[in-house]
């Protein structure tokens, strides 16, 4: 899925990057902070690590920006899984994140050199388990490979100390989102619907990198 997904984003930047007035290129890296997320008879708890990733941009005027975010996250991991009326189970993993997003980056003020900024991004995020552990190996989960829509948020700074090369110093944070229901509702004044979802973890990136502008 993440590969048809990461086509269509790179294929719809090819043709409206020809119509743009600066195209920007960033590569960054840093730090993740992630968490616990629990379920019905268990709990998840991703430890934190590095983060590396990019983003590919243009410009559509009054400081205002269209962005594809690509980043990945390696990180370990453990489940702890109670079932009923049994011991507890205890699996350690390895487990990488990428986050797939397309979103609007906003100058907020500043001036040609220093130019902070914040963003809003929605997309995909693939988490892909690898290398479960557990001491009792008679008694191994499975873990599967999950993608899931999500989004993100952030402020950060760009400085150029040269009209074409900068570097940024930013801090976000991506959230998956797990749809729990749909509905559908009719009444005297007619007929509606609506769904329900929640964030069972959220992702905390602190990063830097260079950015590099070409006007076209």
């Amino acid at each position: 899925m993440k590969q048809y997904i990461l086509t269509i984003l790179l294929a719809s930047f090819g043709f409206i990057s020809l119509h743009g007035q600066a195209i920007e290129l960033s590569g960054y890296g840093g730090y993740m902070l992630s968490g616990k997320s629990t379920y019905y008879d268990g709990e998840i708890d991703v430890y934190d690590g590095g983060v590396f990733g990019g983003t590919l941009g243009y410009d559509l005027g009054n400081g205002m920006q269209v962005q594809f975010l690509y980043n990945r996250n390696s990180a370990s991991g453990r489940i702890k899984y109670y079932p009923a009326f049994q011991d507890v189970e205890f699996y350690d993993f390895d487990l990488i994140t990428e986050h797939y997003h397309l979103g609007l980056e906003k100058i907020l003020g500043g001036n040609e050199m220093v130019r902070p900024y914040g963003a809003m991004s929605l997309g995909v995020v693939a988490y892909t388990p690898k290398n479960v552990r557990s001491d009792d190996s008679s008694n191994m989960h499975d873990l599967d490979a999950v993608t899931r829509f999500s989004m993100g948020a952030g402020l950060g700074v760009k400085i150029f100390p040269t009209e074409k090369i900068g570097i940024k110093l930013q801090a976000k944070m991506f959230m998956p989102l797990m749809f729990s229901g749909v509905g559908i509702f009719c009444g005297t004044g007619g007929c509606g619907g609506g769904s329900s979802f929640y964030v069972p973890i959220v992702h905390g990136e602190f990063s830097g990198g260079v950015v590099l502008r070409i006007a076209q």
